[in-house]
């Protein structure tokens, strides 16, 4: 080989290497850009073995800002016998996923009202919230009906975030429509149809609640006028505010009245102490309530327009009063609230209450 030849190669091969160095360097920058692997090919294991969407998975982890999911922390089990399904999808319980057969006691017995921040998610049974989506949906199988409680959650903290519940709603009624088909639910032939967009909450907060003593608009779950049958609470400084849903939900609304801000932050992480939560029930849960003896009170569950209405109130909890209870420790004060409630609520919906 000349020398002149061997010079040749040496420059060829200078110039590839050149080239491949631009390229590597030219490839990391569109790599940057563009969106991470599992975006773009969402990976298997977010499916939660066949019952998930892997893209609205990638949705709702992008909105919530869960991080980039890790197939080692990751767990899915599907029982078909029972119904049910629980999935663990990103690290510590930041995306769960869940659906099991709601038993009468727990429809009849649930309590604990979410905050009035709750959303409909359209004409369905169910609601969203800013860190969890519930469905209380029925399956028939030979001849028999349940309701299963589908439900999602997510690790956020962040009261407002209008992406977040509708990537929740999305997923909860596609994986209800996954589950029903997989588990032979009659019903699985007429699939829901996924929400497309969501109402936005009302302003919250003590700043932006209406204070107790102006009426009410007659589209909330507040009676037009509260100061009329609440008692006075705490000092004249503490302003006494209340938070109705504002578009009630098929299965629950809520109203309740707090007092103050800041210091006392209940679970829901609305701002005051709370004093009293007036909730309509709906749907299962009403039907319920009705059936059970033991959770009944017959004079505040009726029927209304041919569906069960039920009537309930709860007071902060003495062992913790950052939660509601139904344990009553002023018993006959709070059934006269409840009766005013009632009635104003009942007289609004069309139904008035008996005398």
């Amino acid at each position: 080989m000349t020398i002149g030849r061997m010079c040749w190669l040496r420059w060829l091969a200078g110039s590839l290497a050149c080239l491949v160095v631009l390229a590597g360097c030219s490839g990391a920058g569109a790599d940057e850009s563009a969106p991470p692997t599992w975006v773009s090919t969402p990976p298997q294991h977010l499916s939660c073995d066949g019952l998930a969407d892997p893209r609205l998975m990638v949705d709702v982890i992008q909105a919530a800002d869960l991080g980039e999911p890790d197939p080692d922390d990751s767990f899915a089990e599907v029982k078909a016998e029972e119904p049910s399904l629980s999935c663990d999808a990103v690290d510590h319980d930041d995306l769960q996923l869940s659906m099991y057969q709601a038993k009468k006691v727990y429809l009849a017995s649930w309590f604990d009202p979410p905050n009035p921040l709750l959303i409909p998610i359209g004409d369905l049974p169910g609601f969203v919230t800013h860190d969890y989506a519930r469905l209380y949906i029925p399956c028939t199988r030979d001849s028999e009906t349940v309701t299963l409680n589908s439900w999602v959650r997510i690790s956020n903290s962040e009261l407002d975030n209008p992406d977040a519940r509708l990537a929740m709603a999305r997923l909860l009624v596609d994986m209800t429509n996954k589950a029903r088909a997989r588990f032979g639910c009659a019903e699985s032939a007429n699939a829901l149809s996924l929400p497309s967009e969501l109402p936005d909450i009302p302003e919250f907060g003590m700043d932006n609640a209406k204070p107790v003593s102006e009426k009410w608009d007659s589209d909330t779950a507040c009676p037009p006028a509260m100061r009329s049958f609440l008692p006075s609470y705490g000092s004249a400084h503490k302003k006494v505010w209340a938070m109705g849903t504002p578009l009630p939900s098929k299965l629950i609304s809520v109203c309740d009245v707090r007092v103050g801000e800041g210091d006392y932050l209940t679970v829901d992480e609305v701002s005051g102490r709370p004093k009293v939560a007036f909730v309509t029930y709906k749907g299962i849960f009403a039907k319920m309530r009705h059936e059970l003896p033991e959770y009944s009170r017959a004079e505040y569950d009726v029927m209304c327009h041919g569906e069960p209405v039920s009537y309930r109130i709860y007071s902060p909890s003495e062992d913790d009063s950052s939660r509601w209870s139904e344990q009553l420790s002023d018993k006959q004060g709070n059934n006269v609230l409840l009766d005013h409630f009632a009635r104003a609520a009942a007289e609004r919906a069309g139904c008035p209450l008996p005398e």
